[in-house]
């Protein structure tokens, strides 16, 4: 399970990282006048349209999650305090939910 993990986390860094590793290799390749800087902005666009669709997701995600730990702790729990945190959630995860799939839309 640990092994998952971290493949999922690397993959996360990755997806965050790639683009501006490629679009810096463009910059230098540009700068040194190599005919196939171009190829390596099609290549930034492609990855950045990625990152923007993994984003959307996770937002969702992640939107869902907290949505449900904010209604399990709002009806599971007796302090006050913590039912006004778990209600805080519910609007938190809705609003995350509503930008992931804002983000997807797109």
């Amino acid at each position: 399970m640990d092994i998952l993990f971290d493949l999922l986390a690397f993959s996360l860094m990755g997806i965050a990282l790639v683009p501006l590793l490629v679009l810096g290799l463009y910059v230098i390749a540009d700068r040194l006048k190599f005919a196939w800087a171009e190829r390596l902005l099609a290549v930034t666009v492609e990855l950045l349209k990625f990152q923007w669709v993994t984003g959307g997701f996770l937002n969702m995600v992640f939107g869902a999650g907290f949505v449900a730990l904010g209604v399990w702790l709002v009806m599971t729990h007796e302090l006050p305090w913590q039912r006004v945190a778990g209600a805080l959630l519910v609007p938190y995860g809705l609003w995350r939910l509503w930008r992931g799939a804002k983000l997807l839309n797109r």
